[in-house]
This record gives structure tokens, C-alpha cells and sequence, in this order.
């Protein structure tokens, strides 16, 4: 069972931190600052780190400054994209309170421009009634696969996480009944990642995180609905649950509106038979160059 003393949320930040720290090249602590290095494991389809992983090292600076607050959600507005190598960030706590604390985390680029900004709210487990617990998936995914042709593309950050499903040489496309269709009445798309660290336990936030970049785009090209050209998310809104994470993580894409060039997509991430995340992204439609 938890322990649900401050001290003890210290000793689980800690232990997070040190999970996720090789994977993201960080947080390392330099004078005012943290730092990552971000290594070409992480390279997306972008050409620079993986949103997700971005999310997640948001989310460890977070941690790390206030380590005696667990994580409920996060909010990633990105503004430029990261290369891979170094990056900075800053840290502030916007509001300190007994149970709930809001930690502004900045991210800088090597040249030292704002790439993207998070919000973090962050609680006190000793402050809260924790009698009442269930993070039940209902229903849970219960996903199958349909052989499908090799993905064109598989950026570093594919490969790191596997999220191409393939065995003997046959690639899969999967699906569930049990996801939300898109607004246009197609399937919601079916993403997975395997995660790179081994602390499954204390992890799912920092697991939701890089699942929940995973099927964004995704979501508006499996939607159906011809879209000449997509750009990066423009953001990342992420609520967490408690569970552990598994090995294997599932997370749907929903697209649930198109708005005159952006669309907003749904997120759920499941782990086995619980609920890891929600989450809603704003996804960029992009108009022909002339």
C-alpha cells in the first residue's frame, strides 16, 4: 500500500528521477537551471526531439522542484521545436499551497530560445482523502490486429519505443471496439509504446506522457479526412491517475472536431485493465504553399 506521507512522496520522487533520467538526458541540475541532453534515440518525425519526451522532461523538472508534490496534470504548450542535443530549463513555482502546488517549467533550446512552456499541477498526497481509489478502464481497450503494409517512415523515436507492431516480418494495424470513433465516424487510431525504463510502479505519468504524442497526428491521418499537410502539435493537455504503468501501454486518438484548420483530438491511455491518462491535443492543419 502507498505511503502517503510527504516524506515518503520525496523518496518516490527521487527514485522517478532516477528512472527516467538516462532515457531523457536528464533533468541535471546546473546553478539556476536544469539540463538535458537529448540524444538522437529521441529524433521524431520533425527532425527534433519527440514532443512527448519533451512532456516528460517538463514533468521531471517539475518533480524536482517541488519532490515532496505528486503530478495531476500537465499542460504543454510548445512554441518552436527542440533539436536534438542540449537543452535548458527553468523552473518556477507559480502558487505554493498545503495541498495543491503550480510549477511554470520553461524549455530552452541550445541557442537559449523558449521552445515550449508547461504548467504542472502538483499535490500533496498527506493532504488528500485517499480511501476512495478506482482507476478502473471501462471498458478496457481489448485491441486487435489486422495485418498491415511496413510504415513508410520510422523515425528513431519509433523504434525506441516499438511502436510499430511486428512479429516474423508481418506489420499489424490494430483497433478497438472500445474506443471513441472520430467525429467523421471512422475508427479511432490505436497507438502503443514500450516502455524504456524498468520502474513501472511510480512511472505513469512520465509513461502517459510519451504515449500520448504517439497517436496525435496520427488521429487526423487515419481520420480519413483528406488533409494535404499537418504540422507539429501545437499543444498537450494531459490528466493523470495513479496506476502503474505496464510494459506494453495502449492509447487511443480520437479526433473530435475540426475547426476551420485545427483539430482536437482526444487521448486515453490505458494500462492493462486501468486508466494511465486523459489528454486532448490541438492539432495544425496546414493550407497548400503557394
Amino acid at each position: 500500500m502507498i505511503d502517503h506521507d510527504d516524506g515518503a512522496q520525496a523518496t518516490r520522487s527521487g527514485q522517478v528521477l532516477a528512472s527516467v533520467r538516462e532515457f531523457l538526458g536528464g533533468p541535471t541540475r546546473a546553478g539556476e537551471r536544469w539540463s538535458f541532453e537529448f540524444g538522437p534515440h529521441l529524433e521524431s518525425n520533425w527532425g527534433g526531439a519527440y514532443a512527448g519526451a519533451l512532456a516528460a522532461s517538463t514533468l521531471a523538472v517539475a518533480r524536482s522542484t517541488v519532490p515532496d508534490c505528486a503530478p495531476r496534470s500537465l499542460h504543454l504548450q510548445m512554441v518552436r521545436t527542440v533539436p536534438t542535443g542540449l537543452a535548458f530549463a527553468t523552473a518556477e513555482v507559480r502558487h505554493e499551497g498545503r495541498t495543491v502546488s503550480t510549477v511554470e517549467v520553461d524549455l530552452f533550446d541550445a541557442r537559449e530560445k523558449l521552445a515550449a512552456i508547461a504548467l504542472a499541477t502538483m499535490v500533496a498526497p498527506a493532504a488528500l482523502d485517499a480511501s476512495y481509489h478506482d482507476t478502473r478502464a471501462r471498458p478496457p481497450f481489448e485491441v486487435q490486429l489486422a495485418p498491415y503494409p511496413e510504415p513508410p517512415l520510422r523515425p528513431p523515436i519509433s523504434r525506441t519505443l516499438e511502436t510499430v507492431r511486428e512479429e516474423d516480418g508481418t506489420f499489424y494495424l490494430a483497433s478497438s471496439e472500445h474506443a471513441r470513433p472520430n467525429v467523421v465516424g471512422t475508427p479511432a487510431f490505436m497507438g502503443r509504446i514500450t516502455v524504456p525504463w524498468d520502474d513501472l510502479e511510480l512511472t505513469g505519468p512520465e509513461v502517459a506522457c510519451l504515449a500520448a504524442d504517439l497517436v496525435v497526428g496520427s488521429a487526423v491521418l487515419k481520420s480519413g479526412v483528406p488533409v494535404e499537410a499537418f504540422g507539429p502539435n501545437a499543444d498537450l493537455s494531459l490528466r493523470f491517475t495513479t496506476a502503474p504503468a505496464v510494459r506494453a501501454t495502449e492509447t487511443s486518438g480520437t479526433v473530435l472536431s475540426f475547426q476551420h484548420g485545427t483539430a482536437t483530438v482526444a487521448i486515453e491511455i490505458q494500462a492493462g485493465e486501468h486508466q494511465l491518462a486523459h489528454g486532448l491535443s490541438t492539432a495544425l492543419l496546414l493550407a497548400p504553399r503557394s
